[in-house]
């Protein structure tokens, strides 16, 4: 597989991602796909052969409006991938960001990642008033994924860089078992994730002057470290061999400052739970 494209949906729908971010994004999308690499050269053949399986659809989800949030808000996510005709179906876990495998292939793979970080707005929650006003934007960087166990165990880092100076490093760890039985293939792991000073400050500062018309926080400043802990189980079933239904669940318990900010102690909670389903169409470019 060359491109997998998810992970563009809103979670909260009065939100618009900051203009910048959308053409850094663009760009970084266009130049995934077009900039020559030899590593991957038969991979980018795929899109131009008549043969090239072309998989399209999409999640529909609830989860938190923003990070430590209790509220939830409903999105949705576009899937895209290509794949040559002589390739199988590959897994992958719905909560994957956006990536372009750049070199290897099989058991171990790395290349470049575009990951969309969740904003936050007053309309989420009328409670956080006087906190600035986030921007869904996005990260980019790099990821790499090993399968110690073939097509049975994965495990895979992802680390992003947002587009803006103050976004911060986030970082992404993963696990996942996976395990096919007849049209069924199920998978579980768990999921840790550890961010910079300026990514968790972002997320989970309160400065004094929000204090000032909003007495329901208090002044707070988040350090580096970890932000969460959890599990991910999703199970897939192929209807057909053009069509496949998956369904995901995902649990995230703040942890350290994220979980000690004001903004998730009198207004959130530190429990993140997020559900999807969604279904999959596959069809070659050739009639």
């Amino acid at each position: 597989m060359i491109l997998k494209v998810r992970h563009f949906g809103e979670r909260a729908r009065h939100q618009l991602p900051d203009p910048c971010s959308i053409r850094i994004s663009l760009l970084f999308v266009l130049l995934m796909i077009v900039v020559p690499q030899p590593s991957r050269g038969e991979d980018l053949s795929a899109l131009f052969d008549p043969n090239t399986i072309v998989s399209a659809g999409g999640f529909v989800g609830a989860g938190p409006r923003f990070q430590g949030g209790r509220e939830t808000g409903l999105w949705g996510l576009p899937y895209l991938s290509f794949r040559k005709a002589d390739e199988p179906r590959e897994w992958w876990s719905p909560d994957d960001a956006l990536d372009a495998t750049l070199i290897g292939q099989g058991r171990a793979q790395a290349g470049a990642v575009l990951d969309v970080r969740e904003g936050r707005h007053v309309n989420d929650d009328r409670r956080l008033a006087g906190l600035p006003r986030l921007p869904v934007t996005v990260g980019l960087g790099l990821f790499g994924e090993i399968w110690p166990i073939a097509d049975t165990l994965r495990l895979r880092a992802e680390v992003t860089q947002g587009v803006r100076a103050h976004d911060g490093l986030i970082a992404k760890l993963g696990a996942d078992l996976v395990g096919r039985f007849g049209r069924f293939t199920l998978s579980a792991g768990p999921r840790f994730v550890l961010g910079d000073e300026a990514a968790m400050r972002l997320d989970f500062d309160v400065p004094v002057a929000t204090t000032l018309v909003n007495p329901i926080l208090s002044p707070y400043r988040a350090a580096a470290g970890p932000r969460s802990g959890g599990v991910t189980a999703a199970v897939s079933y192929d209807l057909t061999e053009a069509w496949q239904l998956l369904s995901y669940v995902r649990y995230d318990r703040l942890m350290a400052s994220a979980s000690d900010s004001p903004i998730t102690r009198r207004i959130g909670t530190s429990n993140q739970l997020t559900v999807a389903a969604g279904a999959i169409y596959s069809f070659r470019l050739s009639p």
